[in-house]
């Protein structure tokens, strides 16, 4: 079996990073940690679109059992052209691989980083439930909103919906003997699971309870992406694999998607660099 997990194709991102000061670019480094590369100031999604066709492209020709776009779509949530284009590529997909979606900040948060009611019912009106779970013959995904669990406080009650949730999902997964990949958008963490929190990681307050839950049900992987860079990390048996950008790269590692396998009761992934 095979998937293929893309994160943060987020159309119109190269056009906002565009034009930046070399004082600009330094306090992106300084305060965020991220690469950004001086280049005129330009308009428009052309630049991150192409890079999504060529995953698409890519992804086709990998035949993997289905495709999970893992958030962050588009930059701008409130811009019908970026999404309208977003589709328009993926409508690209091989119509045999079915496509899943995960909700990233740039989705499900008008401001793209607190979610609002008003705002999780425009995208569970255009893309469906924004935590869920399938199978695929023994392997379980289960999506999460991450979105709302790092900011959960416009929204209450849906962080403890979505927890109930989780513990039920692993529960029937484990009497099933099925094996669980957790899917969400943010990094449950970066390099362990009682780092500080910042704002590619989820809080500890609500990062241990899904951590701890995921241990307990001996839960082999997380895939995320948002931090728009390749990062590995683990919390016992737990792998935390943060996925790079099909899109705009904000690290070291080119722009590109994760192909997982799971064979002979084991799973692997490795990444596929895009423009190479």
């Amino acid at each position: 079996m095979r998937f293929a997990f893309l994160a943060d194709m987020q159309l119109g991102a190269y056009a906002s990073f565009s034009g930046l000061t070399d004082d600009d670019v330094a306090r992106y480094s300084d305060e965020l940690g991220m690469t950004v590369r001086p280049v005129p100031a330009t308009t428009g999604h052309e630049w991150d679109a192409a890079r999504y066709d060529e995953a698409v492209r890519a992804v086709n020709a990998l035949r993997p059992d289905f495709v999970m776009i893992g958030g962050d779509m588009v930059d701008d949530p409130n811009s019908e052209d970026q999404y309208d284009e977003f589709m328009r590529i993926t409508s690209r997909v091989d119509a045999a691989i079915p496509v899943h979606w995960v909700p990233g900040n740039h989705d499900v948060a008008a401001d793209t980083v607190v979610p609002t009611p008003e705002s999780l019912t425009r995208y569970r009106a255009a893309f469906g439930s924004d935590y869920y779970s399938f199978t695929v013959g023994p392997l379980q995904i289960i999506a999460l909103n991450t979105v709302v669990i790092d900011h959960p406080e416009q929204v209450p009650g849906e962080w403890e919906a979505q927890l109930a949730f989780l513990q039920d999902e692993l529960e029937g997964a484990a009497r099933a003997g099925c094996r669980v990949v957790l899917a969400g958008h943010h990094p449950l963490f970066k390099h362990h699971p009682d780092e500080e929190d910042d704002y590619w990681n989820l809080p500890r307050e609500r990062r241990r309870v899904v951590v701890e839950l995921a241990r307990r049900h001996r839960v082999p992987m997380a895939l995320a992406g948002h931090w728009h860079r390749n990062s590995e990390a683990a919390a016992g048996d737990l792998q935390m694999i943060t996925t790079g950008a099909v899109g705009y790269p904000l690290g070291a590692d080119p722009s590109g998607f994760r192909v997982v396998d799971f064979a002979d009761g084991a799973l692997t992934h490795r990444y596929v660099p895009l423009g190479v």
